[in-house]
């Protein structure tokens, strides 16, 4: 896995209702948003909003995220999110995983993923 980027949360009580931070990749460099929204009914809808922040315009949304539960290892039971961005300049969405490192600094962490065979 390679580290693409870092976010720290805004809100010490509820560290996965925002994170702020950066994206950076040898294609892509950009201040990210990611915003927890209201809870659907469908438990496939994102659990939180991507947006790239600009100063020229604000926000514009890029992506989706979905909070996940680690499953195994030493970390079993922690929360992370699942995230990926798009944009037509893109060949492909860029899809990322962000973990928890300390109180209020979150990795976003990149990997390849297999073709299936």
């Amino acid at each position: 896995m390679s580290n693409i980027g870092k976010f720290r949360c805004t809100n010490s009580t509820d560290p996965l209702s925002e994170l702020i931070g950066v994206i950076k990749t040898v294609g892509f460099f950009g201040k990210l948003a990611i915003v927890r929204e209201g809870s659907g009914s469908n438990p496939n809808t994102p659990s939180h909003r991507i947006y790239l922040v600009s100063d020229e315009v604000g926000r514009i949304e890029v992506g989706a995220a979905w909070s996940q539960t680690i499953k195994r290892g030493l970390r079993d039971g922690e929360q992370f999110l699942s995230a990926s961005i798009d944009d037509p300049s893109f060949a492909k969405p860029l899809s990322f995983a962000v973990f928890q490192e300390d109180e209020d600094s979150w990795t976003a962490t990149w990997r390849r993923r297999k073709d299936a065979a």
